[in-house]
């Protein structure tokens, strides 16, 4: 299961930042040409408005470091952002030779017991600014032993679902990536109809809705 600091998203991030090519971009978050690049954009900005928000609600504690890519040595300044208990609240990646743009964000919103109810994630390659290359809100569920969360991009298409932990003695870890989804959603596989994907993801919202605006 993906724990609470989002190694995994940032792990993907860190894999797609080696292989993907893009363009120079210039500024800070950039407004493309199309209504996907000002819909990524305009994720980018209401997930940053909601670290502002978050921050200014707490007695927040800050952690810095730097850090970069084999091809980008030294490319951003890192922020982790605590709360009093030591939760993670927010990470943020700036670029060290532009530091008002903003490279990666990522958010997490928390019940009273600490546990990530959902979190937020926009991520540009280093030289491509026009709109994020990765946007993300997924939304957590956990029930006895088991811990589950649903991805979906800003755009409110589901891009992953997985679900770690024990179910009736047995041991639970399955990940649906967006294809798998949809073959299940439209019949083509009977992945959703197995009793732990069930225990799993029962209850839990199917669809972005209202949270794809971070909040």
């Amino acid at each position: 299961m993906r724990n609470s600091s989002g190694q995994q998203l940032l792990l993907a991030l860190a894999l797609s930042l080696v292989c993907l090519l893009g363009q120079a971009g210039e500024g800070g978050i950039v407004d493309g040409h199309n209504q996907h690049a000002r819909t990524g954009n305009t994720f980018a900005r209401q997930v940053l408005a909601l670290h502002n928000k978050l921050i200014a609600q707490t007695h927040a504690t800050r952690k810095t470091r730097n850090g970069g890519y084999a091809n980008y040595p030294d490319f951003y300044r890192e922020e982790t952002w605590y709360d009093a208990n030591g939760g993670l609240i927010s990470r943020l990646l700036w670029e060290r030779d532009n530091p008002q743009n903003l490279h990666t964000i990522e958010v997490f919103i928390r019940d009273a017991q600490g546990r990530v109810l959902r979190d937020y994630l926009a991520a540009y390659l280093p030289d491509y600014r026009n709109a994020p290359t990765q946007t993300q809100v997924t939304l957590y569920r956990y029930n006895g032993e088991l811990s589950a969360f649903r991805g979906f991009d800003a755009y409110g298409d589901p891009i992953v679902e997985r679900c770690t932990g024990r179910f009736q003695g047995g041991q639970v870890d399955f990940v649906l990536d967006e294809n798998e989804i949809y073959e299940a959603r439209v019949g083509r596989s009977d992945a959703m109809k197995r009793p732990e994907y069930q225990a799993c993801f029962a209850g839990l919202a199917e669809t972005a809705g209202d949270y794809l605006t971070p909040h």
